[in-house]
């Protein structure tokens, strides 16, 4: 594993700290079948296949775009005074289409930004979200972007616990704790997989939803890559969920100095952590090998 100048340095750790870190990367780190790289990528790198995740500076929200075989689609798009930059940073990618818009769940630093995109008039294959017809009379956002989708004549799918959906050559699985104790408890958890290279994102899933994924899914689900810290990194993971995914690179969609808990947890476990609060956040991979990099500043 080689680490770059954009990865995120924690302090120095105390002997039994060091330890532990040791035994964790022999247990971990090596399950990787490539390399990850906290760096730019290298010359070659875009002359192979890839996925990419980019995770956007909207503060406190989740706001990504992932990438794969000439395909694109977003999962959330981040609070409403975000939209203009959204719209500019997608149309200076020359996306004018995507394949989905997925919705985790209809808050609003989740789904406004959604709703924008359908408004500014970029293509949609379909709209994503988990809701029956009620969601509608629950949260007034969430009509928002089912009205809009209706307006821009885009179709609109309810998608359920155990969907699986494709992207380029990209598996996009959907897991649902459908009894979960709250509208965050409730929310999707996508993970991605693309040959050997996997990520996990679990939208804003509290500490029963975490149990209840280790409990009835261990490690087959959660066992990834790349990790989005659940609800923007506010409170720290259960240690169990934490440890099943044993990632080797983890996401905050927040600011540095506003997850203290957060921040502490993944010091403490090693983990290099990016803040998409501090600029915008990408990771790709060739199904192989990651590289993980971060444009301090940038949308």
């Amino acid at each position: 594993m080689r680490n770059g100048t954009r990865g995120t340095v924690s302090p120095a750790p105390h002997f039994w700290m060091k330890i532990f870190l040791f035994v964790f990367c022999l247990v971990y780190c090596t399950r990787a079948v490539g390399e990850i790289y906290f760096d730019l990528p290298s010359d070659d790198w875009y002359k192979r296949p890839l996925i990419r995740l980019t995770a956007f500076d909207t503060a406190q929200s989740d706001c990504m775009l992932l990438e794969c075989g000439g395909e694109a689609m977003m999962i959330d798009g981040g609070t409403g005074q975000f939209r203009e930059m959204l719209r500019d940073e997608i149309t200076a990618r020359g996306i004018s289409q995507f394949k989905y818009l997925l919705n985790t769940h209809f808050h609003e630093d989740h789904v406004t930004g959604l709703t924008w995109l359908m408004h500014y008039g970029f293509g949609v294959g379909e709209y994503l979200h988990p809701y029956n017809e009620s969601g509608v009379r629950v949260s007034t956002r969430h009509a928002e972007a089912i009205k809009e989708a209706q307006k821009q004549n885009i179709p609109i799918r309810q998608v359920f616990h155990g969907d699986t959906l494709m992207l380029g050559e990209a598996v996009v699985s959907i897991t649902r704790y459908d009894d979960g104790a709250s509208t965050n408890g409730r929310s999707l958890v996508i993970r991605v997989d693309f040959g050997d290279a996997s990520m996990l994102l679990p939208a804003d899933i509290i500490g029963h939803t975490q149990t209840w994924l280790v409990q009835n899914f261990g490690a087959d689900l959660l066992d990834v890559d790349i990790l989005k810290a659940p609800h923007h990194g506010i409170t720290a993971m259960v240690p169990k969920f934490l440890e099943a995914a044993s990632p080797l690179a983890l996401l905050m969609n927040n600011d540095f100095d506003r997850v203290d808990k957060g921040r502490t947890q993944t010091d403490n476990y090693g983990i290099p952590t990016y803040y998409s609060g501090e600029g915008r956040v990408v990771f790709e991979s060739d199904g192989d090998d990651w590289y993980v990099y971060q444009l301090q500043g940038h949308f």
